[in-house]
């Protein structure tokens, strides 16, 4: 696979080789793409999100009464348009 890059992309991506936190460039983008990847899955899992509600709900410093349904309904409505079905 070939890909090209903007003239910004390749530089950052060639500082990273520099910096000796890559081997090289492939590292780099295999690195990005599965933290791409992660972050998605991450953010499309329901789970992830009660999950945060709940530590939310059971932390001693909440906020008004009715703020954690809000916010529920209101990051559930931005994220369920975006999930899609996984496929096995």
């Amino acid at each position: 696979m070939r890909i090209s890059l903007s003239p910004g992309l390749d530089q950052f991506v060639a500082e990273k080789v520099r910096s000796g936190a890559y081997v090289d460039a492939e590292e780099v983008i295999r690195d990005g793409l599965r933290r791409w990847k992660e972050q998605e899955e991450t953010l499309l899992e329901p789970a992830w999100l009660e999950e945060e509600i709940q530590e939310g709900l059971e932390s001693e410093d909440l906020p008004q009464e009715g703020f954690w349904d809000g916010l529920r309904r209101e990051l559930h409505n931005k994220v369920a348009p975006k999930a899609k079905p996984r496929r096995r």
